[in-house]
């Protein structure tokens, strides 16, 4: 804490202790505890060196008027504060921590009755567990026994807060047994220890406090009460994965045969609760342990689920590492039964025997919700989705299967016809469907990369180009269509199908700008990962589409103008290679000319941008444009009023002066690959004229004086860089130039040098006088660093109170 903050800190504790003058707003109150939560650390010595904060939290806990927010925020103050063992100490020899957490005391005091109060009370205790000392304070004092009843507390808070206490009671590690030593200021030393029959210390406080929590437990599961057998199968989903291993076997032991009674009773609300129970103790050593019955629970719950809870408890058996792979295929066979049945319902396929028949128990469930619109798109849906996710996770499914039967979805949410007139309710509750046309589709993307999908890709491709090719497609579904292809090109290492530039000629001229969007990103994508493959760039160049892409950069909508700006700066480099058909006068000088105007003329910010974008790109991929040209779009760039134009321009300006650079030995990039044969320094005046021939040294200090702070941090980065480059005998003469004006007048003064040399000041000269890293320092700060500082906060506190409760409009932030 520095010295100013310590001064100000015993009057804001004697504020906050005033019920006259306490803050009404707790927002400045929890950025407090933000702040002493930094402070506190082992060997701290806060409390010594701030003897006011234990005044504070005596005083409020010990009155009757104070502020329920205010009592709160001392009861979270004493947990935090003894959540070291020295601070402990502290705070027990002045017998504060028994004062401040009495539970007589409370339970007497009309002030409990606040939900404010008593889930201050918890947290305070759930911030001082954090070693043994406390935790046996917590069972000594008999505090459990209230936190054991906040856990069904009326405020459903304060319930989730004495829940996360107890798991975090359960979970402590291993206690050992502990005496008093008065020699050494009543702290307690560890004594000689008794060891059970287990090997393990004793601890009766500790094993007793166990034993009560578990107690509880068990006659909260068959209470019959919903609410109290929630928090307590919560409770045990949160201790099982992390308790100490007979912890652990102790409270299974109590819940396995309540959890039996339970499911017995077919209480579905209790369902979640349940099916978390089950994944925790899934990844705990009880799974590897038949006689925990584990295994047998799971199963019985995937056989009297309903088939939407029954999908997701599936997925989750299917992730396990250690469960039985008989388990597993059954689990499987939930998730897919849905599909399954859908491609029955086409009659292109039978029912397969394995796993499916063996789900008789379920089937009838499914084939009734598929029955249903609304049950039918929910159920298909989530057998989708956990099929996507299977497969994002690179797990073992029988892709061969499944990939022909996520296209018969797609088709049937197509309507195309089949065999047999699709008169079952099935089909016709799916077609049209876009949300299952969706998740289809992330799950086919998904299911790319297992080595079966080859076998399919004729297919899939067959129904993705009719999904392009439907005039009544949801435009999110056909964008999600574009990635599938993609994604399936990638994988399988395929050319795009000779039908794909048809129909997305057809897509350019769409009436919705969404589907043009989506289109033109497409294509972007689609060249930039087979712009070196000769046949894809003469199918391009011929397929009429670079004439398309030109009309569209006058689309009528700013997104659809940008992305044919960002098409045509990617195709660009195929028209013009050898060999390759040109379609009209698509030349890149053209374009940038284009491109140029766009820049200087368009009054949305997207088509600026990404003009910006093009040109950067042109200047890493061997296309560069004329220094006229170049020298336009940064002056253009770095006058514009969007801050992102700014920094793409920025972001061009470094590229242009690493290239300079490099060709004479020298880069402000650490990774650049500087060429052997030039020596260092040689020509460095003459790529430093270049550069001020583009007006690129006017962009820097333009941009390290913007008023938007992403762009003065990139300029001030550059210029840092390029004042490491530079050297006192690097001249470069910057007198008469408009930009250096301000520049001369600000900051030149500072040169103990006549106005005769002030004329001819050269760039190194400017870049000396500049406080670049100071500069950068400070920007790289929060807007709010001195707002949002503890003192100013203690100021604000202080401020505070010195104006009217309706005139306090002050922010602590």
């Amino acid at each position: 804490m520095d010295r100013r903050c310590a001064e100000l800190l015993p009057l804001v504790c004697s504020v906050l202790a005033d019920p006259k003058q306490a803050p009404s707003d707790d927002t400045c109150l929890e950025k407090l505890l933000d702040w002493f939560t930094d402070l506190t650390a082992p060997d701290s010595s806060l409390l010594e060196k701030n003897p006011c904060l234990i005044t504070l939290i005596t005083s409020v806990c010990t009155s009757k008027t104070a502020e329920p927010s205010i009592i709160s925020f001392a009861l979270k103050l004493a947990g935090l504060l003894a959540s070291t063992e020295e601070g402990f100490y502290v705070l027990k020899q002045q017998n504060v921590l028994e004062s401040t957490f009495d539970q007589e005391g409370w339970s007497k005091s009309s002030l409990w009755e606040d939900a404010t109060v008593r889930s201050g009370w918890v947290q305070g205790l759930r911030s001082m567990v954090q070693h043994q000392e406390a935790m046996l304070f917590l069972f000594k004092k008999g505090l459990i026994k209230v936190v054991l009843r906040l856990q069904t507390d009326k405020s459903l808070f304060v319930a989730s807060t004495a829940n996360q206490l107890l798991a975090h009671i359960l979970n402590f590690g291993e206690l050992t047994a502990r005496c008093t030593s008065p020699e050494n200021g009543g702290k307690t030393e560890p004594s000689v220890l008794h060891k059970d029959s287990r090997g393990r210390p004793e601890c009766p406080e500790w094993d007793d406090g166990i034993v009560e929590v578990i107690k509880h437990v068990e006659e909260s599961l068959v209470s019959g009460i919903p609410l109290h057998t929630c928090q307590s199968l919560k409770l045990v989903a949160l201790s099982l994965t992390h308790c100490q291993p007979h912890v652990r076997e102790m409270l299974w032991q109590s819940t396995v045969v309540a959890t039996e009674v339970l499911l017995g009773n077919g209480l579905s609300s209790l369902t979640q609760q349940f099916m978390e129970v089950l994944q925790a103790a899934a990844r705990t050593p009880l799974c590897n342990n038949s006689e925990s019955g584990i295994l047998t629970l799971m199963e019985t719950m995937l056989c009297t689920l309903k088939p939407t809870q029954a999908i997701p408890f599936a997925t989750g058996i299917v992730q396990l590492e250690n469960c039985p792979q008989s388990l597993k295929k059954k689990a499987l066979g939930v998730i897919l039964l849905p599909l399954e049945l859908v491609t029955v319902s086409t009659d292109l396929q039978e029912l397969r025997s394995d796993p499916v028949e063996e789900l008789g128990f379920l089937r009838s469930a499914v084939e009734e919700q598929l029955s249903q619109r609304t049950s039918c798109v929910s159920v298909l849906c989530l057998s989708l989705s956990s099929t996507a996710e299977l497969s994002s996770l690179h797990l073992e499914i029988p892709a061969q299967s499944v990939i022909p039967s996520v296209t018969t979805v797609l088709k049937v949410c197509l309507g195309m016809s089949f065999s047999s007139s699709p008169s079952t309710s099935v089909l016709r509750n799916l077609i049209g469907c876009s949300k299952v046309q969706k998740c289809a589709l992330d799950a086919l993307a998904n299911l790319s990369q297992y080595s079966e999908s080859a076998v399919y890709k004729r297919e899939v491709f067959s129904i993705l180009l009719h999904y392009l090719n439907s005039p009544d497609i949801d435009s999110t579904v056909l964008q999600k269509a574009f990635q599938v292809i993609l994604k399936w090109l990638c994988t399988c290492s395929e050319l795009p199908p000779q039908d794909l530039f048809p129909v997305l000629k057809k897509r350019l001229c769409d009436i919705r700008w969404e589907i043009r969007d989506s289109s033109l990103e497409f294509l972007t994508q689609l060249t930039s990962d087979f712009q070196e493959n000769r046949s894809y760039c003469e199918t391009f160049s011929s397929s009429g589409v670079p004439d398309l892409l030109l009309t569209l950069l006058t689309d009528p909508e700013s997104y659809v103008r940008a992305s044919a700006i960002l098409a045509l700066g990617r195709t660009v480099g195929i028209i013009g290679k050898e060999g390759v058909p040109k379609s009209g006068p698509v030349l890149q000088e053209d374009l940038a000319r284009q491109f140029v105007d766009i820049l200087a003329q368009d009054t949305e910010v997207f088509a600026r941008r990404a003009v910006m974008r093009v040109f950067t790109l042109w200047l890493t991929t061997s296309h560069p444009a004329s220094e006229e040209l170049l020298s336009s779009v940064l002056a253009l760039g770095s006058e514009d009023l969007d801050w992102e134009v700014k920094v793409h321009t920025l972001e061009l300006a470094e590229i242009l002066i690493n290239q300079t650079l490099a060709r004479t030995g020298h880069s402000t990039c650490p990774y650049a690959v500087i060429p052997a044969t030039h020596s260092s320094g040689a020509n460095l005046t003459e790529s430093l004229h270049r550069l001020q021939h583009l007006k690129i040294f006017a962009v820097l200090l333009k941009g390290l004086f913007d008023c938007d702070r992403p762009v003065a941090q990139r300029a001030c980065s550059l210029l840092l860089s390029l004042k490491e480059v530079i050297t006192e005998s690097e001249v470069c003469d910057l007198h008469g130039q408009s930009w250096v004006e301000g520049v001369l007048k600000e900051h030149l003064e500072k040169l103990d040098v006549g106005a005769d040399s002030r004329k001819s000041v050269g760039l190194a000269g400017v870049l000396s006088v500049l406080d670049l890293e100071n500069m950068q320092k400070n920007l790289g700060q929060r807007s709010d660093h001195l707002e949002n500082s503890p003192h100013s906060l203690m100021e604000d506190i202080l401020a505070a109170t010195c104006i009217s409760p309706e005139d306090n409009v002050v922010d602590c932030y």
